[in-house]
């Protein structure tokens, strides 16, 4: 299988520190790619890395083959990289149209066409189509995130970024919302999922990377992680 994503030996921080070391990251193309690990281990910073939000301070990410380390963020974004960050990522003052509209007009194509995604979202978050002119701030956090999720769809992206998409909700919401991505990953949607939930996230996932301070501790299928000590050990300081 080809790869769609690859980070090459990538080292980033914050001012002076260096968070990210050497890091290798593989992501197939239509693969679901879990990054896992404890707090502080390097998953946020390694989607902003990607993302461009983030300098790469070495090494190089590239997409279908092509360096994007470098260049601007609505560079990568438009080369096919959108990131769903941490958070609910609305514009909460605005109604649901708004947010979306906003979205539609950062696209290409006409207004037929821009009016074309707004419905399919609609049409993969009925929810929406019923809070359509309710102010997004109004909305459940379920909500608010199925809004957000829906507004990274409208790119149309290659790689979409995701970071803790459950992140403070409940967990039936939270099935809602998986099962949401599951079906993006079956229509071959190339996915990266920063994820907390470990049941959902290992259940999704074709390849799980398990971070540590920066650096990959395991990578393999999750069943291999299910499996593995290297688990227990990075999550709970045992072993």
């Amino acid at each position: 299988m080809p790869l769609r994503l690859e980070l090459d030996r990538v080292t980033a921080g914050y001012g002076k520190v260096e968070i990210l070391h050497d890091l290798s990251i593989s992501v197939p193309a239509g693969a679901v790619v879990a990054l896992l690990g404890p707090n502080g281990a390097g998953k946020t910073t390694t989607l902003r890395a990607i993302s461009g939000t983030l300098p790469v301070w070495r090494g190089r990410v590239r997409l279908d083959g092509e360096r994007v380390n470098g260049t601007s963020t609505y560079a990568i974004a438009r080369a096919g990289v959108t990131l769903m960050p941490e958070g609910r990522g609305v514009f909460p003052s605005l109604s649901v149209r708004e947010n979306l509209a906003i979205a539609a007009r950062a696209t290409p194509g006409d207004s037929d066409q821009r009016a074309g995604r707004i419905d399919f979202a609609l049409t993969q978050f009925p929810r929406l189509k019923e809070r359509f002119q309710q102010q997004a701030g109004t909305l459940s956090g379920g909500e608010q995130q199925m809004l957000a999720l829906s507004r990274a769809l409208m790119a149309e992206p290659k790689v979409l970024l995701l970071d803790e998409i459950s992140m403070g909700l409940a967990p039936r919401i939270v099935e809602q919302l998986f099962g949401i991505v599951a079906g993006l990953r079956a229509d071959g949607l190339t996915i990266v999922l920063v994820e907390q939930y470990l049941t959902y996230a290992l259940q999704l996932a074709d390849v799980c990377y398990l971070m540590a301070k920066g650096r990959v501790a395991f990578v393999g299928e999750p069943a291999e992680l299910a499996d593995s000590e290297v688990l227990t050990s990075s999550y709970l300081g045992v072993g």
